[in-house]
């Protein structure tokens, strides 16, 4: 099966943007790698900002589904937040370049996706929070809290500045986000 050629323009991207920064590519360098003409190029994407949302979009997805499918496979609450810990790390190592994209700080370009992701996260983990298994808090606070920690270690190791995380530290950083999340006695 022949990838497309707007695919084969998305992938060069990545591993450009997250090699040599989205400010230092520029569209010939993507087109000239990708072995397309600049009137492909242009066909499907007017600039470098519309390229660069669209390969954000299609990471964002990619990594969404798969936490989205991975969270929606766990009826237990402490289940789906350790999961979700050994989730980010395992598709971050399947996906540096998209991974090192995503951790950037620009804000998505992607908001319908957002929706759709935060909503059925929210209720999985409202679903949770009604049976007190997991506290209620503001949605910003529980990702920060969930995930925070894993994704500073994996801008790290992303970085170069430290190893993969071991198992061992991923377990860590799973009890760590239970711990925080989890509903105490009443």
């Amino acid at each position: 099966m022949s990838i497309s050629t707007r695919d084969r323009l998305l992938d060069v991207a990545l591993e450009r943007f997250a090699d040599g920064g989205v400010l230092r590519t520029t569209l010939d360098e993507v087109r000239e790698e990708a072995g397309t003409s600049v009137g492909a190029v242009y066909h499907h994407f007017p600039d470098k900002a519309a390229l660069y949302e669209a390969v954000q979009a299609r990471a964002l997805a990619d990594y969404q589904a798969g936490f989205v499918a991975e969270l929606e496979q766990r009826a237990e609450a402490e289940a789906g937040v350790r999961a979700i810990v050994g989730f980010h790390f395992r598709w971050c190592a399947a996906n540096p370049a998209a991974a090192r994209m995503l951790l950037d700080a620009r804000p998505s370009a992607a908001p319908g996706l957002n929706r759709d992701f935060f909503t059925r996260v929210r209720a999985w983990w409202g679903t949770h929070v009604h049976y007190g298994a997991v506290r209620d808090l503001d949605f910003m606070l529980i990702h920060s809290l969930w995930l925070g920690a894993s994704m500073e270690m994996t801008r790290h190791w992303l970085a170069g500045d430290a190893p993969k995380p071991k198992r061992s530290q991923t377990v860590a950083l799973a009890d760590a986000a239970w711990a925080s999340l989890k509903e105490g006695p009443r």
